[in-house]
């Protein structure tokens, strides 16, 4: 149970072709009872080590005490099922970032469909 900054929900598509830009939203609630600054961060795990990160552009913000902010974030689809971990931060009187709180969410990697056309032969070239 997070102290400050509560992972509320992820937002994302539950599968997406390989290769493909894919957009989330972490939504994360201060449960503090008056502003903080609040960071999130994010990892794919998907059988590589490190795992890769989430591209937040606009990783923190100052929040409301009891107000929820969504963080938006992206990655390019592996070509397998990835776990998404988000985590929240808070930024203490002591001046340094404190972890507080992670969730995960799956995301399924979709096949692209066979071509319904099947594939071209060119048996005799002529030049004209």
């Amino acid at each position: 149970m997070a102290q400050y900054a509560e992972v509320i929900e992820i937002t994302a598509p539950g599968e997406v072709q390989a290769g493909s830009r894919v957009d989330i939203t972490v939504k994360v609630k201060n449960a503090f009872s008056s502003a903080i600054g609040v960071m999130v961060g994010g990892a794919l795990e998907f059988g590589v080590s490190p795992w890769p990160g989430i591209s937040f552009p606009e990783p923190s913000t100052n929040v409301n005490g009891g107000a929820m902010y969504s963080f938006a974030g992206y990655f390019t689809m592996p070509d397998k099922k990835v776990t998404i971990h988000a985590y929240s931060y808070y930024y203490g009187a002591d001046g340094s970032w404190h972890f507080d709180d992670e969730m995960t969410r799956i995301v399924n990697v979709v096949a692209v469909p066979a071509s319904q056309f099947g594939s071209i032969e060119i048996t005799s070239y002529q030049r004209r």
